[in-house]
């Protein structure tokens, strides 16, 4: 029985000790100034497709999300449309599911801060807190930004916290 716990342990440690450092999960207690410090781009836009693979030698699922960019916050230039990748997803009713990954779903606007891993690839930073969901208020239409301020509020304050940040660089 121990020996068991001790070989999950350790084959926890080696699979956490695998993944890229941008993809770690996250305390989901991580504030606007500390995602915006950590992420290379700072989007606001639509999910317009989800597509999980496995990789190469078929040992993880990676899922590949097209994020068409309505406004961008942070980062060097874009286009209007950008990939992120995050571990995890379904193949073939296979499902690699991990805890605190940001989920993504087709249709779905969002706040996104991402930054690049060593392969250029974008990653969500900061775990699931680095991508909020947008819905619309059913009484006053409003976008709002995990159900807690307009979006164009939380936008404004997220421009201003980027560009105090840029100016201390």
């Amino acid at each position: 029985m121990q020996s068991n716990f001790i070989k999950a342990f350790f084959a926890l440690m080696i699979v956490g000790a695998l993944i890229p450092e941008a993809t770690r999960c996250q305390s989901s207690a991580l504030t606007m100034e500390d995602l915006a410090k950590r992420a290379d781009v700072v989007l606001v836009g639509k999910v317009t497709a989800v597509r999980s693979e496995w990789n190469g030698d078929r040992s993880r699922i990676y899922t590949s999300v097209t994020l068409a960019v309505d406004q961008q916050i942070k980062g060097d230039q874009l286009s209007n449309s950008v990939i992120i990748s995050t571990l995890g997803g379904e193949v073939d009713g296979v499902g690699e599911v991990y805890s605190h990954m940001a989920r993504f779903k087709a249709d779905e606007p969002v706040v996104v801060f991402a930054a690049a891993d060593e392969h250029g690839q974008l990653r969500v930073v900061g775990g699931d807190a680095g991508k909020l969901t947008v819905t619309k208020d059913e009484m006053t239409g409003l976008q709002m930004v995990a159900d807690r301020e307009p979006l164009s509020v939380y936008t404004s304050r997220l421009k201003r916290v980027v560009q105090t940040q840029s100016h201390k660089e």
